[in-house]
């Protein structure tokens, strides 16, 4: 399971994902905190995309 720090959690943009997803951005929350399984194929795409984001938003320039 993969959890994201409080610090990474405000980087990541929930609404997008929840858009991107068709759930709610509690949804999105609960997962990126590691308080809802990461088991469904939509928990797994999440934490995909997340990894995604925080690559891009990390990223030294």
């Amino acid at each position: 399971m993969t959890e994201f720090t409080s610090k990474q959690r405000k980087l990541i943009n929930k609404s997008a994902l929840a858009s991107k997803y068709q759930c709610t951005d509690a949804y999105v929350r609960l997962v990126l905190k590691g308080e809802r399984e990461q088991n469904t194929d939509i928990a797994k795409s999440i934490v995909e995309d997340a990894k995604k984001m925080l690559e891009i938003l990390e990223q030294k320039g």
